[in-house]
């Protein structure tokens, strides 16, 4: 009879043992092919992808809205786009690396970003397919801090609405991270909600508009540095060798991976290299500093015993670091060119096992603000920062913020739930426009035989002015609430009885 035909994904990422991958033609599969990645044929194909279309509006009073929900923080987030930052994955604020990621628990992600070199911006597009002009929006969402660095940059979060191509700043919607908190993670991310209405706007059927949000280091930031180097090894003590390790730091800058990192090991006798070459993904991740450097450390046996040896660290393929022990040497192999730089300090092959390891020292956050040490009698500390050195930075730590629960409504132009309130006032005083049970409330009770208690809800986004008349015609203003405040508050005021008889009155508006 006749055979199903039968294809199978091709996946790359768990092909471990064939770094060239599955060739497009031909049986059998290429040798070395992990089992793990392909076990029968691989499917090919070439996908045309259309554009992220954007966010649609169908009718007035629609709310559009995005929770991330299952964002990996490996790409943009459908349909937005972003600048000014690589994507990192998800994580929980524990990483420092500047730039893009999915912040939060898997279920709950948030579009989150630390500023490196400058800042980042990330734009949302929406389209309005109604048969309705769109004159106003209630635009929501969560400000997120899930990172710290106490007494750091307070980096801000701005949004604008940009409507034929000219941007409208929305303040209210501003966000200033704290710097206060302790360095680190910030468990569950402070959430802080934000929320503005947007009027005047003239949108019509057909037509998109864009939300851009920036994410910007706060004063006096700068970039961080980005360089990866050889902090400390070991290589030669009393009787047989023991112990033998090479510890590598990455500064916070360093937006790569540990497999974008590669130690390879020379033999100075003749310049060539010896053993395999050893990529960071291979060695030990140990402590981060406050400062977001990271340490890795790797036990490599049968170092060389200099007269002279050295390493080269190899970063995104080129050569950044050359060093030697025990004298220099010329390149004569391998990745490294020209002369090796000797940092002047050995092991005798005298030292006890377990001390007396080379590294650096000092005070800084780039390898060229360190210096060169013998750390004699002390005990090896691959995987964390040497005996003498402090890791700082030149500029003030950025901050790891993000933006999560948006949501956009259409602000219809009548009364939808025919309360007698417009869906704009409703708006405007925080009230829910499709239930006419929700409705706003300004409440004067008596307290004391002397005294009235006045209260009302004031919502973040709104500007509030209370006012008094003695008529019902003539108003005068009590007291002004501006808007674009942090959180929804209640206000209570006490008001002591007088002659003439007063009315009061809470009136709502934009800011």
């Amino acid at each position: 009879g006749r055979r199903p035909l039968r294809s199978e994904i091709y996946n790359s990422a768990l092909d471990t043992s064939n770094s060239q991958g599955l060739p497009k033609f031909g049986l059998p599969l290429a040798p070395g092919t992990s089992a793990a990645a392909s076990d029968h044929l691989a499917l090919f194909a070439d996908f045309e992808l259309d554009p992220a279309l954007p966010y649609p509006f169908h009718a007035p009073g629609e709310t559009v809205s995005d929770t991330f929900a299952d964002f990996p923080g490996t790409f943009d987030p459908y349909p937005w786009t972003t600048t000014g930052g690589t994507w990192q994955g998800a994580e929980t604020g524990a990483a420092s690396a500047p730039g893009f990621r999915a912040y939060g628990p898997a279920a709950d992600p948030s579009l989150g970003f630390i500023p490196g070199a400058g800042s980042g911006t990330a734009t949302a597009s929406f389209v309005n397919r109604s048969a309705t002009t769109l004159t106003a929006l209630h635009v929501a969402y969560t400000a997120e801090q899930w990172r710290s660095a106490q007494n750091g940059s307070a980096d801000t979060l701005n949004v604008e609405l940009i409507e034929n191509g000219v941007p409208k700043p929305l303040p209210a919607l501003s966000f200033t991270a704290a710097t206060h908190l302790p360095s680190g993670p910030v468990s569950g991310g402070a959430a802080t909600p934000k929320s503005a209405l947007v009027t005047g706007l003239s949108i019509a059927p057909g037509a998109e508009f864009q939300l851009k949000f920036s994410f910007a280091p706060g004063p006096g930031s700068g970039p961080l540095p980005a360089d990866v180097f050889i902090n400390e090894f070991h290589y030669d003590n009393s009787g047989t060798d023991s112990g033998e390790f090479v510890e590598i730091v990455t500064s916070p800058g360093f937006t790569g991976t540990p497999a974008d990192v590669a130690l390879v090991l020379y033999d100075g006798a003749d310049g060539s290299t010896y053993g395999s070459s050893h990529s960071l993904s291979t060695f030990t991740p140990g402590n981060e500093t406050s400062s977001g450097h990271k340490f890795y450390s790797k036990a490599i046996s049968s170092l060389q015993n200099g007269a002279p040896d050295g390493f080269a660290l190899v970063v995104n393929g080129a050569v950044t670091q050359f060093i030697s022990y025990e004298g220099s040497f010329a390149a004569t192999a391998g990745p490294a060119t020209g002369s090796s730089t000797n940092i002047g300090v050995s092991q005798a092959g005298t030292e006890l096992a377990g001390q007396s390891s080379l590294g650096l020292t000092g005070t800084g956050g780039t390898a060229s603000a360190f210096s060169w040490t013998k750390f004699t009698g002390l005990p090896y500390t691959a995987g964390s920062a040497n005996s003498g050195q402090t890791f700082t930075l030149p500029f003030p730590p950025p901050q790891g913020i993000a933006i999560d629960n948006l949501a956009v409504t259409f602000v219809a132009p009548g009364d939808t739930d025919g309360d007698g309130m417009t869906d704009l006032d409703e708006f405007l005083f925080g009230s829910d426009p499709h239930n006419a049970a929700s409705r706003y409330a300004v409440t004067l009770t008596r307290t004391a035989a002397d005294k009235l208690t006045l209260s009302f809800r004031r919502i973040a986004s709104s500007s509030y002015l209370l006012e008094s008349s003695t008529d019902l015609i003539h108003w005068d203003t009590w007291k002004t609430y501006p808007g674009g405040v942090d959180s929804d508050t209640d206000v209570s005021l006490t008001i002591s009885p007088s002659n003439p008889e007063r009315f009061y009155r809470v009136r709502a508006t934009h800011p």
